[in-house]
């Protein structure tokens, strides 16, 4: 593919999508900066993973790279003007950073819910977790319940058994429904290892996996001591008269993940919402364009679909800005697309089959008493919420207004994604086609009031 001209481009997000967006412009001959949170790149998926570092890797090559550089340990804060970015790096202050280009690949987090005892100290996401476990090697206890819904938590077990720990898996997803999907599972080979990796070790380490189920209390005075767990109907409302009680020190909890679209909002990109999944998500073209020029957006943010779309959807991102910039020529960029979306095709599908398979089902919005706190950053309980709406129309503004939720230092990063769903699912509400989720205002994400207030570098 012939070069004609430099630029400057800017992933933010060194996961999978952030990794191969960067990898594929530095090969198209443009200078690349990458922006990460953490001290290395390689996301939630690569964390931990020794063949990530291999020669050749993506992540490698990134790093003996002329023509990338990266910040670990920076986030983007602000979008001050087009085509620039305020970062800050940890221990510094906050500075600007321009680009030509822009990927937007800042991933997901995991989908948090309300329900009795969940602020309780020890419990935990199912990433955060897997990233103690796999980044520092420290476990959340010594008997641990992983629940929620989703292939993860199959990964998260095995992390947290290999390192001794007597794990219980309470998927609320039935047997059945894993089990429907063996055939797409079996089009990736990649995929199928994995899934067979999991389940072989699972069942050698003696993990007991509990189908059709869900955690519906946890209880302790100080910290996690026991926890609740029913049996549930195919909407996953608890059945009554099944519910059994486990004394253990953590519980683990993943019902999926929510894509992070803050500074997709703060771009003004188009944000779309799935209401069969639950999710909002980044709208681009087959092409992975945004709404907003020179502006792109690869990997979970565009949807939940797993490291294989991630990986087609960033290498689309970054060959298209480098075409859009004109670093390539048509004909060659014209013909790698038409393979990359075809890659990027087999991998939907399924992903694709996991959204759904696993998607939230109405019960889940209805685990949390009156007293079941809803926002943490502001002590605002699921009672508060109702009141709220005694005077309100049952919009997620007006709970904000009246009670608070969603002011706190994650700016509804935590809360919003359940109150939108619990909205939803008990008072009808349905989700504008133009909203998007929480307002998002600078800082998009905390820093020390020091790094604003020090002369801008």
């Amino acid at each position: 593919m012939t070069v004609l001209k430099k630029n400057h481009l800017i992933v933010v997000g060194g996961g999978p999508a952030g990794i191969s967006a960067a990898t594929q412009a530095a090969h198209q001959g443009m200078a690349v900066t990458v922006v990460d949170e953490y001290d290395r790149i390689g996301g939630q998926y690569f964390r931990g993973r020794q063949e990530s570092t291999a020669a050749g890797s993506p992540r490698r090559f990134l790093r003996e790279s002329p023509s990338v550089q990266v910040f670990a340990n920076t986030v983007v804060v602000d979008t001050p003007a087009k085509g620039v970015l305020s970062i800050w790096k940890q221990g510094g202050v906050v500075q600007s950073l321009a680009y030509d280009a822009l990927v937007v690949a800042t991933g997901a987090y995991d989908r948090t819910v309300a329900l009795p005892g969940w602020t309780l100290p020890g419990v935990f996401t199912a990433g955060g977790a897997s990233t103690l476990a796999k980044a520092h090697g420290v476990t959340p206890g010594r008997r641990l319940l992983v629940a929620g819904s989703g292939p993860f938590l199959l990964a998260v077990a095995d992390d947290l058994s290999a390192r001794g720990c007597d794990v219980q898996v309470v998927e609320a997803t039935p047997l059945r429904t894993s089990v429907g999907g063996l055939p797409t599972i079996a089009r990736d080979p990649a995929i199928t290892r994995q899934t067979i990796g999991y389940l072989s070790r699972l069942g050698w380490r003696r993990v007991r996996r509990r189908y059709a189920s869900m955690v519906t209390a946890i209880h302790g005075d100080d910290r996690v001591e026991a926890a609740t767990i029913h049996r549930v109907d195919p909407d996953w409302r608890p059945i009554a008269g099944s519910e059994t009680t486990v004394e253990v020190d953590a519980v683990c909890l993943g019902f999926g993940f929510v894509p992070q679209l803050e500074l997709a909002q703060a771009l003004k990109c188009t944000i779309g919402y799935w209401e069969a999944s639950s999710d909002f998500y980044v709208k681009t073209d087959d092409a992975m364009r945004t709404s907003q020029a020179n502006v792109y957006a690869a990997g979970e943010v565009t949807g939940i679909g797993g490291v294989p779309v991630a990986v087609a959807e960033g290498c689309l991102a970054g060959l298209t800005a480098a075409y859009d910039l004109g670093v390539v020529e048509k004909s060659g960029y014209d013909a790698e697309v038409r393979q990359l979306t075809r890659r990027r095709v087999r991998a939907r599908r399924l992903g694709d089959w996991i959204r759904h398979a696993y998607r939230p089902r109405a019960g889940l919005w209805s685990l949390a008493d009156a007293q079941t706190m809803l926002c943490r950053c502001e002590d605002v309980t699921m009672q508060s919420a109702e009141a709220a709406l005694a005077h309100n129309p049952a919009t997620p503004y007006a709970v904000k207004t009246a009670t608070r939720a969603g002011f706190g230092l994650c700016q509804g990063r935590i809360c919003s994604p359940y109150l939108i769903e619990w909205l939803r699912a008990r008072h009808g509400y349905r989700v504008p086609e133009e909203e998007r989720p929480w307002r998002v205002r600078p800082p998009i994400r905390p820093v020390p009031a020091g790094a604003w207030l020090t002369d801008r570098e």
